[in-house]
């Protein structure tokens, strides 16, 4: 194999991870929740679909700053659809984009960890 290669193989380990962990969760929630919620005249931004997609965001700012060095990300979306599965009386589409955001945030961590392991044998 040679020098060339690898780094191109660990790009596209990091781009796979990224695309897994953002855009499942980005569709879920834009599927589920408006952006633009109309009030009488007036138009407005959903405040919790803002919200929502800036937490979708975590693991592109994570990688960023290159700071993920811990699957924070899929342990924060584990977390979010374990309680929204108890409240699914309540949240039922939270449940789903949980869920969504947990499993795409696991196969993301698996691609940045064979990109990582790619980078150590550098």
């Amino acid at each position: 194999m040679n020098a060339k290669a690898d780094p191109t193989k660990r790009l596209l380990f990091n781009a796979l991870g990224l695309i897994f962990s953002v855009i499942p969760v980005g569709v879920a929630i834009i599927s589920y929740f408006p952006i633009w919620i109309e009030r009488e005249d007036a138009s407005i931004l959903s405040g919790l679909a803002l919200l929502l997609c800036a937490m979708a965001l975590v693991p592109l700012f994570k990688y960023a700053r290159e700071a993920l060095r811990s699957a924070s990300a899929p342990l924060m979306w584990f977390i979010l659809f374990a309680v929204f599965f108890l409240l699914s009386k309540i949240a039922n589409e939270m449940t789903v984009i949980s869920f969504i955001g947990f499993i795409g945030n696991m196969i993301g961590a698996i691609f940045f960890k064979i990109a990582r392991s790619r980078a150590k044998n550098d």
